[in-house]
């Protein structure tokens, strides 16, 4: 098999694109054969902004569904490689959105975020980031991160 056939025959998934997302982005990922793609819809907007970036994102999924799909589980992933489409799982860069609202975690997925990381270079509420001296997660942390493993948000 040559390494294009592989290519084509394998499920791509892209674990990060944080870009501004249109059409010519969803084109790119067609030719280069993505399957799947976490695409970052908040990193330091809190809870109402991050619903507004989903609900903009949606609405531009929609209207290039000629191209990709949201995608919730691995059978949505399989099944847009058999359409030939790419799908698009959204993804936290920062778990700041989920502001100090546990009950939030459960409502970020029910609109489609897949992939959430904790903390974006410095502190929030769940832990600190890599620039800081490394503290870990909060307590409040660590009930987030059950609360997503209860929901099946993966916690980068």
């Amino acid at each position: 098999m040559s390494p294009a056939e592989l290519h084509a025959d394998s499920i791509v998934i892209d674990g990060l694109i944080i870009a501004k997302w249109n059409r010519e982005l969803f084109e790119d990922m067609r030719k280069g054969g993505l399957t799947a793609a976490n695409c970052t819809v908040s990193v330091w907007e809190g809870f109402k902004a991050t619903v507004d970036n989903i609900a903009t994102s949606q609405k531009l999924i929609r209207d290039n569904s000629d191209l990709v799909m949201p995608v919730r589980t691995t059978a949505d992933i399989r099944k847009a490689k058999e359409l030939g489409k790419t799908g698009i799982l959204f993804g936290f860069q920062n778990a700041h959105a989920f502001e100090d609202q546990i009950a939030y975690v459960d409502v970020f997925k029910q609109l489609g975020v897949g992939i959430v990381q904790m903390c974006y270079n410095t502190q929030n509420l769940v832990g600190t980031g890599c620039y800081e001296r490394d503290g870990g997660l909060s307590g409040f942390g660590r009930e987030i991160v059950a609360e997503m493993n209860r929901v099946g948000i993966m916690c980068d």
